[in-house]
């Protein structure tokens, strides 16, 4: 074997064993150092503002950065994660007393509505043809929905304690992305081999994205799930900051998104015989909660990310499924730095020293 091909070979697959390692040390922290990467970039502007002013000191300029950062977005996080796991253990404890270990009772009132019943006597007949057994089918669906929203419950409560000791990692790598963050990047675009010009354009566009996820998916996502938050609490349905929560993890789901939550508390109400305050709570969803992001999401993303609205969606979605919460954040952001290297290779404008010697 050549000699430069053997130490190219190994070499290259020394770099690979390192990565792996390094890959194994940091999984656990991957979520972290994503969302700690995401504030420290949008807020990173303030800082150097801030550093301006602190004469160049750079630990105190951080320490202040950290501290407000922590006022603005770490403590209110850990307080409505506390109250989220209160409102878990209450819905715990509500939906076990309304199932009471069988869901059918309450199925059948679902079904029996004066509303619904005309409705599924048209459609029974149709899937009678195809064998198909459609309360069994209800009755599945209806225990798995509530087996996940069991499970959802006890694992909000289960997992505070870890939540918190994440936020005070956060916290600190906060601080030190302020203090070092900026040496850190200039040696990685060091070590990689392409031209400033490109260096300029993927930091642009990092930065673009990250606004348009922060300000726009998470923020429409937010406002969707407070007013269906709201909607429940009027209603008198129980715990409408945990379903309002759900509300704002489902509002990204083209077309379903929310309905997933307010639809079955509408029914709910409904079956109950509350029927003023069901069809309220639908026309309240349809109308304010499900329709609010097509004003929202279209004014936050677009004008600061200059991607399609659909690949930011896929990228939301595919990014949460890939790699949970944190892939929201991660998701778009790994597109769209694909996108750039595409784009740079489709119009010729690469890194000259990748390019072969004409």
């Amino acid at each position: 074997m050549d000699r430069t091909l053997f130490k190219t070979l190994l070499a290259f697959g020394a770099t690979m064993l390192f990565l792996w390692l390094l890959y194994g040390i940091l999984s656990p922290f991957l979520a972290l150092l994503v969302w700690a990467g995401a504030i420290g970039s949008v807020t990173y502007p303030l800082y150097l503002k801030l550093l301006q002013r602190c004469q160049r000191r750079e630990i105190i300029c951080a320490v202040l950065m950290t501290g407000g950062v922590t006022l603005a977005f770490v403590l209110p996080m850990i307080g409505l994660i506390i109250i989220l796991s209160h409102e878990a253990t209450l819905t715990y404890q509500y939906l076990e007393r309304l199932t009471n270990g069988n869901p059918g009772p309450v199925l059948a009132q679902v079904l029996q509505h004066p509303y619904l019943a005309p409705w599924l006597e048209r459609i029974q007949p149709m899937v009678a043809s195809l064998d198909v057994d459609l309360h069994g089918m209800l009755m599945q669906a209806f225990k798995q929905g509530l087996t996940l929203l069991l499970n959802y419950s006890t694992s909000v409560v289960k997992n505070l304690f870890g939540f918190l000791l994440k936020m005070v990692l956060l916290v600190i790598t906060l601080f030190f992305l302020y203090k070092d963050g900026a040496r850190f990047i200039q040696c990685c675009w060091q070590v990689l081999a392409i031209s400033e010009q490109l260096q300029a354009t993927i930091a642009s566009t990092v930065g673009r994205v990250l606004r348009a996820v922060l300000y726009g998916v998470i923020l429409t996502c937010v406002v969707q799930g407070t007013l269906g938050g709201l909607g429940f609490w009027v209603a008198g349905l129980p715990s409408p900051f945990l379903f309002g929560t759900l509300m704002a993890l489902c509002a990204s789901i083209p077309f379903i998104g929310t309905a997933l939550i307010w639809l079955p508390g509408a029914l709910y109400l409904l079956a109950q015989g509350q029927t003023l305050a069901g069809l309220l709570l639908i026309l309240w969803g349809v109308l304010v909660v499900s329709s609010i992001d097509n004003v929202l999401r279209p004014l936050f993303i677009s004008s600061s990310a200059k991607l399609p609205i659909l690949l930011i969606v896929f990228g939301v979605l595919g990014g949460f499924l890939a790699f949970g919460l944190s892939g929201v954040v991660a998701g778009p952001l790994i597109l769209a730095i694909i996108l750039v290297f595409l784009d740079a290779y489709r119009v010729g404008q690469p890194d000259r020293e990748l390019q072969p010697d004409a």
